[in-house]
C-alpha cells in the first residue's frame, strides 16, 4: 500500500508539473499567437480653402507637413476655393466635409435657409482682412475718392463685393456711383497697373503682390476697411452641423490642429514658406513670407492672444450679425447660436518645441494702425 501511495504520488506531481508548465507555454505563446489589435482607421475630410492658394494658406499645409492633424487621426485633403459664398455651400451640401470661409455669407446663407446646414467652429480672420488697391498716382487715399471710380472684383462671389455695402455705409460712399468690372482673379492685379481699372478689391496679404507689379508706376495705397470702422469678424473654419454632432472628436482634433498650424508658422515663418513653395513651387517666396506677416496681424488679435486662437466674442458676433442683416436686408435676423459654436477651442495651447509666444510682442504688433 506505502509503495502504490508514493507512485500515486509522484503521478499528481507529474501531472501538476505539467500543468504548470502547460500554463506557462500558454501564457507566453499565446498572445504571441493571439491576433493584435488593429489600428483605428483615420478620418479622411476633404477641406476647401476660401480662394486660390497663397501664402497666407501656409498654416494648412504645416499642419500637414509636421503631423498636426495625423496626431489627431485625421488624414486631411486640402483643396482651392472660390469664393467664401460658394466653399460654404460646399459644406453645407456636403461635397466638402470643412472649408475656410467668412461668417458673413454663412449669416446671409442662414438668414435666407434656416435649415443652410453648416456651422463655424473658429474664427481664424479676427481682424477684417478686406481692402482696396489703388495706384498712388490716382490720387485714391482714402474711402471717399472711390466714388464715380471703375473697380474691379473677381465676380459675384468675392467677399469684398457681396461686403462692399456694408464698407459703403460705414464710410458714407455712395455705392450708386461706383463701376464694377468682374474678372477673372489672376488678372486683377494687372488691370490695375495697366490703368484700366481704378481699384481692385482683394484682401490685405494681397499688398505684397500689389506693391511689386505696380512699382513701375509709382506705387500702390492700400485702403483696409478695418480702419476705417469696419470692424466685424471674416474668415473662419465651418463644418456641417450634422457632421458635428456625428463626430465632435473629430472637428474639436481638426480645430486643434490647424491652430497648431498657425502657432508653428508664426514662430517659424521661413520654415512654413519652405513647407508650402515645396507643394507649390511656382509661389513667390519673398510675396509668400510677407504675406505671413500680414497673417499675423489678421489672427493674433489681442482677444486670440489672450483666449486662443480661434476664440469667438459674442459681442463681436452680434454686432457682425446685426451688421449684415441690416445692410442686406435679410429677411429675418439669425441668432448667434445658428452661426457658430465655441465648444471645439482648444484655447491657450503651446508646443513643447515652440518658445512661449511673447504677449508683449503681439500686442505691440496688434494694437498699431501702421499700414501692413
Amino acid at each position: 500500500m506505502r509503495g502504490k501511495y508514493i507512485m500515486d504520488t509522484k503521478t499528481i506531481a507529474a501531472i501538476v508539473i505539467a500543468f504548470i508548465v502547460g500554463l506557462g507555454i500558454g501564457v507566453v505563446i499565446g498572445p504571441a499567437l493571439a491576433p493584435k489589435p488593429q489600428p483605428k482607421p483615420k478620418m479622411h475630410l476633404l477641406f476647401s480653402l476660401d480662394w486660390a492658394i497663397y501664402g497666407r494658406h501656409a498654416p494648412y499645409f504645416v499642419a500637414l507637413e509636421k503631423g498636426f492633424f495625423d496626431e489627431e487621426g485625421l488624414t486631411v485633403e486640402i483643396v482651392r476655393g472660390y469664393g467664401s459664398a460658394d466653399t460654404i455651400q460646399k459644406v453645407a451640401t456636403g461635397v466638402v466635409d470643412v472649408g475656410f470661409g467668412d461668417i458673413s455669407a454663412l449669416i446671409i446663407a442662414k438668414a435666407k435657409d434656416p435649415k443652410f446646414n453648416a456651422k463655424m467652429v473658429a474664427m481664424i480672420y479676427a481682424r477684417a482682412p478686406f481692402a482696396v488697391f489703388a495706384l498712388k498716382k490716382s490720387g485714391i487715399k482714402e474711402p471717399k475718392d472711390l466714388e464715380g471710380k471703375t473697380l474691379s472684383a473677381a465676380g459675384p462671389g468675392d467677399i469684398n463685393y457681396v461686403l462692399f455695402p456694408y464698407f459703403a455705409k460705414v464710410t458714407g460712399i455712395d455705392p450708386n456711383t461706383i463701376k464694377w468690372k468682374f474678372v477673372k482673379p489672376a488678372v486683377k492685379v494687372q488691370l490695375l497697373v495697366n490703368e484700366e481699372v481704378d481699384a481692385i478689391t482683394e484682401f490685405a496679404m494681397q499688398k505684397p503682390v500689389v506693391e511689386k507689379a505696380a512699382a513701375d508706376k509709382g506705387g500702390a495705397v492700400m485702403i483696409l476697411w478695418a480702419d476705417y470702422g469696419v470692424n466685424i469678424y471674416s474668415n473662419g473654419i465651418v463644418f456641417r452641423e450634422d457632421f458635428i454632432k456625428k463626430h465632435p472628436e473629430v472637428v474639436r482634433g481638426f480645430v486643434r490642429a490647424v491652430v497648431k498650424g498657425f502657432l508653428y508658422t508664426f514662430e517659424h515663418p521661413d520654415e512654413a514658406v519652405d513647407i508650402l513653395l515645396k507643394r507649390f513651387p511656382t509661389l513667390d517666396r519673398e510675396v509668400a513670407r510677407a504675406e505671413i506677416d500680414i497673417l499675423k496681424k489678421l489672427v493674433l488679435v489681442p482677444e486670440a492672444q489672450e483666449h486662443g486662437i480661434g476664440y469667438f466674442d459674442s459681442e463681436r458676433v452680434q454686432a457682425t450679425i446685426d451688421a449684415i442683416t441690416e445692410v442686406f436686408n435679410l429677411p429675418r435676423k439669425v441668432s448667434p447660436d445658428e452661426i457658430y459654436t465655441d465648444e471645439f477651442l482648444p484655447g491657450k495651447i503651446s508646443l513643447e518645441y515652440l518658445e512661449p509666444l511673447k504677449a508683449e510682442n503681439i500686442v505691440a504688433l496688434v494694437a498699431t494702425n501702421e499700414e501692413y
